[in-house]
């Protein structure tokens, strides 16, 4: 009936996928994810054989009272001061170094960074591409500030020695096999203008300059507000996305689902045939020396997987499905449009058509209704959260006390 829940939450766009690799997640996590629906070499789409099924999901549930839930979470949801200083460390560290001017210094010397500004010219007139402004430069090993970027040989040779305020003519010849092929192999003069040599910023010389510059506001303050304002939001989404798991780990635990055998079997063998198309390229006999390189399983082992995470992905949907039934949750068409648009468009589809078709078995029709249930359990696990009480159990210890603190949700966005 189905490929597999997608369930992209509306407010977080979350994806409960199928849930097939058991714990070791170091070794077996990817087996349970799979790509579009993929044709044979013979072009023709295989059979799946869920889609023979038409099951009302109300048959199958017994609903647990979902109306009156209490749940626990327990990640940490509060950003601290030190949280956004980290934070920022973290940057400044990953996209460093930064540069400021050393005032101590008006020589260029071995191993000192440079900021000139420069024009390259050919027979005397600038080329494209060889002007710049504000560019920090190792000197004595001819590259960019960092090494990242090497220069033609003999770029930085006229600047060893050379002052503050000091302008310079460099003469240089492009190489012959060099890629602009106007350039290749011809002498050229740049213009060189030191503006200061620099140091190494530290965590301590971050100032104004700096947060304008990188952040593109005013003061350090607003650069701090800025990354407060990330984390908090992250934070928030990680609240929300442990509360939904929470909410479908209750509603699997509680309410029961007596999934038909031969249905089961059929999804099942629909994903091992979808893995098959878009792992092996169709070929079922490569499957078993797939799973053992890639995964360090048998596939009876991976069956297994498959089995116990769809038996969890069937149960989940059916109760969604129930729970949207009788509580008469409703789609709307412009929520729906939208929903669909997030979808399209996050996850790289040139079209609505070959997103339904993703999610159809290539059928467009089978996935535009399938996704529209899916968007409709979305609404009912919106419905089910507003009257779920929630606990934050925060580990982080504040003078040797684990902090516990109770909360009721309104779950208003």
């Amino acid at each position: 009936m189905k490929k597999k829940v997608v369930a992209l939450l509306l407010s977080t766009m979350m994806a409960m996928t199928v849930i097939g690799c058991g714990d070791n997640k170091d070794t077996k996590e990817d087996v349970a994810e799979t790509e579009a629906v993929e044709t044979t070499e013979t072009g023709e789409t295989p059979a799946y054989e869920s889609m023979a099924f038409d099951l009302n999901a109300a048959d199958y549930v017994t609903l647990c009272d979902y109306h009156n839930m209490e749940i626990a979470i327990d990640g940490d949801y509060e950003v601290t001061d030190q949280d956004v200083e980290e934070y920022f460390a973290q940057l400044f560290s990953t996209y460093g170094p930064f540069y400021t001017e050393d005032e101590t210094k008006t020589t260029i010397g071995e191993g000192d960074i440079v900021n000139v500004d420069y024009v390259g010219k050919l027979d005397g007139e600038a080329f494209e591409g060889g002007t710049a402004e504000n560019q920090n430069i190792d000197v004595y090993n001819n590259s960019a500030a960092g090494g990242t970027t090497g220069y033609i040989e003999g770029f930085t040779e006229g600047l060893k020695g050379a002052s503050v305020g000091d302008v310079i003519d460099c003469d240089v010849t492009f190489p012959e096999d060099y890629q602009a092929e106007n350039l290749a192999g011809k002498p050229v003069v740049f213009t060189f203008t030191v503006n200061s040599i620099q140091k190494e910023m530290t965590l301590e010389d971050v100032d104004d300059s700096f947060a304008k510059e990188q952040f593109n506001v005013d003061t350090v303050e607003e650069m701090y507000a800025q990354m407060r304002t990330h984390l908090e939001s992250a934070a928030e989404s990680s609240k929300l996305s442990d509360t939904y798991s929470a909410i479908q780990n209750y509603l699997l635990e509680n309410c029961t689902v007596d999934i038909p055998e031969d249905y089961l079997s059929a999804r099942v063998n629909d994903y091992e045939t979808q893995f098959v198309q878009s792992n092996v390229s169709g070929d079922a006999s490569a499957l078993e020396d797939y799973l053992s390189t890639n995964y360090g399983m048998t596939l009876d082992e991976a069956r297994e997987e498959w089995k116990s995470g769809m038996e969890q992905n069937i149960s989940l949907e059916f109760i969604m499905e129930t729970i949207a039934e009788k509580e008469n949750v409703i789609l709307d068409e412009d929520g729906y449009s939208t929903y669909i648009q997030n979808l399209v468009s996050s996850n790289g589809f040139a079209s609505e058509e070959d997103l339904y078709k993703n999610y159809g078995y290539n059928d467009a029709a089978y996935g535009e209704k399938y996704l529209r249930q899916i968007y409709v359990d979305n609404l009912a696990l919106e419905k089910v959260k507003e009257n779920v009480k929630v606990t934050e159990t925060n580990a982080t210890e504040t003078a040797g006390e684990a902090a516990t603190e109770e909360v009721t949700e309104s779950t208003e966005k």
